[in-house]
């Protein structure tokens, strides 16, 4: 059943991004205004570098508010294209070390996250099959718009 589902009908989650050269404090900020559950660390070119869980860094950030976020322990990250498809991608998770993935759904969007748990332990496919349709619906109306220019004629 895997095999017909790709990473992008996931219900991926929002997360605070943080360079591993922040401070704490400035996570700690982030989190406290918003929902996330977890901060992505990543290096100054945006790779991902690993994930800390908010509940961690809210603890540590009582006391060490000037530690780097990138000195917390983290838990690893695959990073994943939103076409992969869900078997492979339980595959990547299924790795010591690697407590999510993390997938771009367009280009310069922020990243998503799915917890390891989460991915493995999947037992609602409602969503699943819903972001499925409307992904197939929007690819077979994209194969049935006419295209504004015509393709190129090449001359022999």
């Amino acid at each position: 059943m895997l095999d017909q589902f790709q990473v992008r009908d996931l219900p991926l989650v929002d997360v605070v991004i943080a360079l591993e050269s922040a401070p704490l404090k400035a996570v700690v900020a982030a989190l406290e205004h918003g929902v996330c559950r977890a901060v992505l660390v990543v290096d100054q070119g945006g790779a991902p570098r690993g994930l800390v869980m908010r509940d961690a860094v809210l603890r540590h950030g009582e006391r060490l508010s000037d530690l780097r976020v990138g000195l917390l322990p983290t838990l690893g990250v695959v990073e994943t294209k939103p076409e992969l498809m869900l078997h492979d991608a339980a595959r990547a998770v299924s790795n010591a070390g690697v407590g999510a993935i993390v997938c771009r759904l367009g280009d310069g969007s922020d990243p998503k996250i799915m917890l390891r748990d989460e991915m493995l332990n999947l037992t609602d496919w409602a969503p699943l099959v819903d972001a499925r349709a409307r992904r197939l619906a929007s690819e077979a109306s994209l194969a049935m718009t006419p295209r504004s220019t015509p393709p190129p004629v090449i001359a022999l």
